[in-house]
């Protein structure tokens, strides 16, 4: 017997080792002690890489989180950076995220929490190169409450976020995102701890379809809903018990919104075989839109800074006339066009001044998101 199992090892070893090869587990600290990331074994330096952010619910920790949805090995096999840090202890012992007057800040301490995630988001991308293309939220619960907040605050950093058993904000107009992005509520109808249908916890919270009709506004999506065939999310209710609604038709660019109904699911359900690759496969399908690749200060599209960029740019400022990259137009790089862009470029032309900020003098992406309709660079 040992001898055929023996056999079998080396066979399967003789086909093909890459299964013995896991990713990489370290720890990073922003400031309020170790966070465990996962590194993928196909981690490039030189190539970016998506990253995903895990944020357990109250009551919960980051192992427990991680061990729930069971991510790791399917951010192995698509080559994500990993990473689920905890919350903080309030005086019960019960890890939380500041998120919203709902939930779960209930002793009022006003911690930073947007801080600290963005934070630890930018240590971790000072020491690893990540694709700012695809990052990544999913929470559960205050950590789906959480995922909102961070989308509502910090928009431009994320390409998806997914929010299980959490809410948006009670009143739509305290959040005001920097930029559309994709959004994904999945909430049990049974849910006794976030209600299905709104709710009261320490303020009150929306429903889940009122969460979905906020971001659907946000994101420019004018509806109504597609249905979506049923999924298997909860490994206890027979079938595919859940629903899927999307708004995506008509939405601004990058922006669409999911609601995924568990018909019968309560607040933690025994997640199907099915739970974690759909989410996964959620993210791998919603990344940001590609960045154009331009020049900036190059209004006129041809690679070359000379007086015919500033005519251009003096013709779209004060008649209409309209230039094919926007972002190119933003001479000075600060984040508008006006009458200092024109003398920004004569200044650097004729007068030895400053050079525009990236991307100069090579073609690179465009960092302040203003777009355009037709990118000079191949």
């Amino acid at each position: 017997m040992i001898a055929r199992i023996t056999q079998a090892l080396l066979f399967l070893l003789a086909c093909d080792g890459s299964w013995l090869i896991a990713q990489t587990t370290v720890e990073i600290d922003a400031g309020r002690g170790p966070v465990t990331m996962q590194i993928p074994s196909s981690y490039d330096p030189a190539q970016g890489t998506p990253l995903l952010l895990l944020l357990h619910g109250y009551t919960f920790d980051a192992d427990l989180m991680d061990a729930y949805f069971d991510f790791s090995p399917l951010a192995e096999e698509h080559g994500f950076i990993y990473t689920y840090p905890d919350g903080t202890l309030d005086s019960l012992g019960q890890r939380y995220w500041n998120a919203t007057s709902a939930c779960c800040d209930l002793e009022g301490s006003g911690i930073d929490d947007v801080g600290y995630l963005t934070g630890l988001l930018d240590l971790i991308a000072s020491e690893y190169n990540v694709d700012p293309q695809r990052v990544h939220i999913v929470g559960h619960s205050n950590g789906g409450f959480m995922a909102y907040r961070l989308a509502c605050e910090e928009a431009e950093r994320f390409a998806s976020i997914v929010s299980f058993a959490g809410a948006a904000q009670i009143d739509p107009t305290g959040c005001n995102p920097s930029t559309a992005l994709h959004t994904l509520q999945i909430h049990g109808t049974l849910d006794p701890i976030v209600n299905y249908f709104g709710g009261f916890i320490n303020d009150f919270y929306p429903s889940a379809m009122g969460t979905v009709e906020q971001w659907a506004a946000h994101n420019g999506c004018p509806g109504p809903p597609v249905m979506d065939s049923n999924i298997n999310l909860d490994g206890l209710i027979f079938g595919n018990e859940t629903s899927v609604l999307r708004w995506q038709d008509g939405c601004s660019p990058g922006g669409s919104t999911q609601l995924w109904s568990i018909f019968l699911g309560g607040h933690l359900p025994v997640p199907s075989f099915d739970m974690s690759p759909l989410i996964f496969q959620y993210l791998l399908d919603h990344p940001k839109p590609a960045m154009p690749i331009f020049v900036r200060g190059d209004i006129g599209g041809d690679l070359v800074h000379d007086l015919s960029d500033v005519v251009l740019l003096l013709q779209h400022l004060f008649t209409g006339i309209l230039v094919d990259c926007l972002a190119a137009a933003d001479s000075n790089g600060d984040a508008s066009r006006d009458i200092s862009d024109p003398i920004f470029v004569l200044e650097y032309l004729f007068n030895g001044g400053l050079p525009p900020p990236p991307p100069f003098p090579t073609c690179g992406p465009d960092p302040l998101g203003a777009g355009c309709a037709v990118p000079p660079c191949p």
